[in-house]
């Protein structure tokens, strides 16, 4: 990818998964395939906003857009590096972090070291055509991704604790709010 831009990147990219050139942002759905299965949903605003950096930080780390591997290591690498102010990244991401303790555990913490190692793109101060024109080679460089991961800090081992208890909460909140309401409502139709 010598001298190749983030932008070329992403077009190359969006072209092979048959995504439009803006990546499906303008899009009022976007797809999120499970094995045999694909899921349309909607695509608010929040997320339209934050999908380039996302798709980005795929192309500078390498991780591919595989539902059960790359999309649950890029949530550790996003949920380590942080997601700036894109709370919908962080809440996806969240999301992905707790399903990839499930499914992948080894290279979700492996991607969450390294992230935690590098600077995020959410942060970063330049204009979404600032960033597309730049190398890959230079972005890569800017957020310092290829530090040496081979031996994790305590520090990251107890913030990665932290993030997987937060990421469980975040998917068990929403069911037990549901149970609650749900046999809430059936007492209530008992005693009516």
């Amino acid at each position: 990818m010598a001298g190749t831009t983030l932008g070329e990147a992403l077009a190359e990219r969006y072209a092979v998964e048959g995504l439009p050139p803006d990546g499906g942002a303008s899009r009022p759905w976007f797809r999120v395939y499970l094995g045999p299965l694909t899921l349309h949903l909607p695509n608010p605003p929040a997320r339209k906003q934050a999908v380039l950096f996302h798709d980005a930080t795929h192309v500078l780390t390498g991780y591919d857009t595989v539902f059960s591997r790359g999309e649950m290591e890029i949530s550790g690498y996003e949920i380590a590096s942080g997601c700036g102010r894109y709370w919908i990244a962080w809440l996806i991401n969240l999301d992905m972090f707790a399903l990839g303790l499930l499914v992948r555990p080894r290279s979700l913490f492996h991607a969450f070291v390294r992230g935690s190692r590098a600077a995020s793109l959410y942060s970063r101060p330049e204009t979404r055509a600032d960033l597309s024109g730049m190398s890959v080679d230079g972005l890569r460089d800017l957020v310092t991704l290829d530090r040496d991961t081979r031996t994790p800090r305590v520090r990251e081992r107890g913030r990665f604790g932290i993030w997987s208890v937060a990421a469980i909460a975040v998917v068990l909140l929403p069911v037990i709010a549901v149970s609650a309401a749900v046999r809430l409502v059936g007492k209530r139709r008992i005693h009516s």
